[in-house]
């Protein structure tokens, strides 16, 4: 599988920069998870979702991805 990483490093730097722009020094990273969609003739149903998950992170990733699709749902509404 080939992959443009200059696409994955504008994603991880443009987190960065949100996060570093948005919270305080005081604020930790708790949790984050990577998630793919791979589309694939040899996938069953043409595609699948891939995903990984910072070690020690598993207590936390399902709350996480809660949290993201009620954003993405709403538009970035919190309300």
């Amino acid at each position: 599988m080939a992959i443009d990483l200059a696409l994955f490093n504008n994603s991880v730097t443009t987190l960065l920069d949100h996060l570093t722009r948005h919270y305080g020094k005081e604020a930790k990273l708790e949790t984050y998870v990577i998630c793919a969609k791979v589309t694939s003739a040899k996938i069953p149903g043409g595609s699948g979702i891939n995903w990984i998950v910072n070690p020690g992170g598993e207590d936390l990733a399902g709350g996480l991805l809660r949290d993201v699709l009620k954003a993405v749902e709403s538009n970035g509404d919190p309300s």
